[in-house]
């Protein structure tokens, strides 16, 4: 992992409420890059009106060094996770239960849980990056810390069906559920969770 002192971690939230904050964000932001267009596009036109409406709060992993480089960024939200009975394992339902509840209606338990909702380190090849583990690390640190102040245990993320991202998230902890849900563009999402 790279040295925390090569990175900070800087809330958009306390960016904006800095005079010129949202100016300088811009010109940061210009030159990241992702391999996700929506996850690029997220950050550059709407990730500061998200953080506005508070409906989500996104992090940038910057460089220490001079130039602030966005390394890498990630959007958090809370959200109900629904996972379905059968695709759950004793030990998983014993785990689960102590944080949600379970739905008779439906034979699923609804767990409240933090969505990374955008996760993506820099493409940029003129910009520092930082690799994708690294900043797995420091996402999933994050949500702890967000965990511990709130309650919880679970995380969770949804992505494209893409194999190499989703064996990303396999090697990172997490587990696949067996729902696939469609987003209002028509994309194919997997959902995989964490136990924190």
């Amino acid at each position: 992992m790279q040295k925390e002192n090569s990175f900070e971690i800087i809330r958009l939230f306390d960016l904006l409420a800095t005079e010129g904050g949202e100016i300088f964000f811009k010109s940061m932001s210009d030159v990241f890059s992702s391999t996700n267009k929506d996850v690029e596009e997220f950050l550059k036109e709407k990730a500061v009106q998200s953080t506005k409406l508070n409906t989500s709060s996104t992090y940038l992993v910057v460089s220490s060094k001079k130039g602030c480089d966005i390394l890498g960024y990630f959007t958090l939200a809370t959200k109900m996770l629904t996972l379905k009975k059968e695709v759950l394992s004793k030990s998983e339902i014993k785990i689960i239960s102590r944080f949600g509840y379970y739905d008779k209606d439906s034979n699923s338990y609804k767990i409240p849980a933090i969505l990374i909702a955008q996760f993506s380190k820099n493409f940029n090849k003129k910009s520092k990056s930082i690799n994708g583990s690294d900043l797995m690390d420091i996402v999933l640190k994050q949500v702890k810390n967000i965990l511990n102040l709130t309650s919880g245990k679970i995380v969770f993320i949804e992505c494209e069906k893409i194999e190499k991202a989703i064996n990303f998230y396999i090697k990172s902890g997490f587990q696949i559920l067996d729902t696939e849900i469609i987003t209002k563009n028509k994309k194919d999402l997997v959902q995989l969770y964490r136990v924190l």
